[in-house]
């Protein structure tokens, strides 16, 4: 029984070697911004941001600002005259101190809103571009997809961003649209590249 297990085990072993030999790795790498920067629309997004900023967050800014007021004025007159009983006085004197401290921190509070607001409205570029990705990383069997500027050196023919956008349909600039149609240069007799 041992010598079957051993015999098993070694059998294992030898068609998992045959296995990972017979499909290498392969890499490849992808600048995210490189592509949404070609994609038609993503340019008013910034607009778009700004607008969201004027109308939104300057008003919400405003009214904050004169609630703080008037109800520092409210519980100022009521604290003399006790017309508020004391525990609703505490529910507002808490919910000043709660306005008072998004008020202080209003410019984090603005870059959260702004940054969750840009996230949306890149949401459908990014949902297109990931699906893109998805379908060129299968068909080209990739095994491992880097982010471009986590390499230090890497071929331009595992440059998935130039096949990434072709299928989105992307007109490439000319840096990029010559770069995956060049072959390799081939050495020389020297052993070094001709060019």
């Amino acid at each position: 029984m041992k010598k079957l297990m051993m015999a098993a085990i070694a059998i294992l072993s030898l068609a998992s070697v045959g296995y990972s030999q017979a499909t290498p790795n392969k890499f490849g790498y992808f600048d995210l911004e490189s592509v949404l920067g070609l994609m038609p629309g993503v340019e008013k997004i910034d607009s778009l941001v700004n607008k969201f900023q004027r109308d939104t967050l300057d008003p919400e800014y405003q009214f904050e600002l004169s609630e703080l007021n008037r109800m520092d004025s409210v519980l100022k007159a009521d604290s003399g005259t006790s017309k508020m009983p004391p525990r609703i006085y505490q529910m507002e004197m808490q919910k000043q101190a709660e306005r008072f401290y998004k008020l202080q921190n209003w410019q984090q509070y603005t870059q959260q809103v702004m940054q969750a607001k840009q996230q949306e409205l890149m949401q459908p570029y990014l949902g297109r571009v990931f699906e893109a990705l998805q379908t060129v990383i299968n068909e080209g069997k990739y095994t491992y997809v880097f982010k471009r500027e986590t390499l230090w050196q890497a071929p331009p023919a595992d440059n998935l961003v130039i096949p990434v956008a072709k299928k989105l349909g992307l007109k490439l600039p000319p840096e990029l649209s010559g770069q995956q149609d060049k072959p390799a240069p081939k050495p020389a007799a020297g052993g070094r590249p001709n060019n």
